[in-house]
């Protein structure tokens, strides 16, 4: 597995608008093979054949899509996320879920907070000031990351809740600024080194893509491209069984299939470039979707990465 435009916390940065984590599964000998033909068509001098590189080149893209070409159906898949969306979802977990929770009311049962996140995301900068709401969105990146105050966060939500003309959306500002003392005890915690990469989207879609692989694998080993934060979080993946699903109150996350998880370099596993290629390929393909825009080539792109998507954090409209 590999990733593509992991910007880490920093969700609203503007030239990463899309985070992708590709897996693939195949052979040695085949791997091997995609890998070798593409590179004999580079320069000596050019070391490894990167997506990035390889998609700049009218040369490098029809490469690319030999070698997808190659790839067994079912062997690739991968799991994507617009960045801006995740703040929107992560401010409906963080905040309001856990008040609404207190209270015995289960915002994950009919998918009620991810119905809110998408009418907050969609309907925000429409009935009130958009850049009020952008930066109570920069806002809340902020303060998760230890960069603001609460005071900070708070006031954000109440200027972009004064801009507010429509009098029936205005209650979800009200419910925001009832959320202090939840985002208090949540401040807390992150100052203590609790609650870490609490924005980050690898480590939530490693665990989504591993447990579709599982489905079909069974247990396996995962070779994942260096990466501090699933390093980082790697032993907690390993433990999955014993945290509590966010989105099933009660209840427990399943086992991660992954019985190991280690940590290689390309040059001695094809199929991590592979998975580099995959994933920077959904990355192009789905930022356009995100923020429009894209050349013929993004667009072109969706008959190949579409089928390979199995899951998102995504906006109504989402690219499955």
């Amino acid at each position: 597995m590999d990733e593509s435009s992991n910007s880490g916390q920093n969700l609203l940065d503007p030239n990463q608008p899309v985070f992708t984590v590709a897996g693939v599964h195949v052979m040695d000998d085949l791997a091997t093979s995609i890998v070798d033909e593409i590179q004999a068509q580079l320069p000596p001098t050019q070391k490894e054949a990167k997506y990035g590189s390889l998609a700049r080149s009218s040369r490098g893209r029809k490469a690319l899509l030999h070698a997808f070409e190659q790839l067994p159906a079912g062997s690739v898949r991968s799991y994507v996320v617009n960045k801006r969306f995740m703040v929107t979802t992560k401010m409906v977990d963080v905040l309001l879920e856990p008040m609404a929770h207190a209270t015995g009311f289960n915002m994950y049962e009919d998918q009620q907070a991810l119905a809110l996140a998408e009418l907050l995301h969609l309907c925000a900068p429409a009935v009130g000031d958009a850049t009020a709401y952008d930066r109570l969105l920069q806002t809340f990146v902020d303060w998760v990351r230890q960069r603001v105050t609460t005071d900070s966060l708070f006031k954000a939500v109440s200027t972009y809740k004064e801009s507010v003309h429509h009098p029936d959306f205005v209650k979800w500002f009200d419910l925001l600024e009832l959320s202090r003392g939840v985002a208090e005890e949540t401040s807390a915690d992150i100052a203590a080194g609790e609650q870490r990469d609490l924005l980050d989207p690898a480590v939530p879609s490693l665990y989504c893509l591993g447990t579709d692989f599982g489905e079909s694998l069974g247990q396996f080993r995962l070779i994942h491209d260096e990466s501090k934060v699933i390093n980082r979080n790697a032993a907690l993946l390993r433990l999955s069984f014993l945290l509590p699903d966010p989105a099933r109150p009660g209840h427990f996350l399943g086992r991660l299939p992954a019985d190991r998880i280690d940590f290689a370099d390309s040059k001695d596993h094809p199929q991590l470039q592979l998975a580099d290629w995959a994933a920077g390929a959904v990355r192009q393909w789905a930022s356009q979707l995100a923020v429009g825009g894209g050349d013929q080539f993004s667009r072109d792109l969706e008959t190949v990465v579409r089928p390979w998507i199995i899951g998102c954090i995504w906006p109504a409209g989402a690219p499955r």
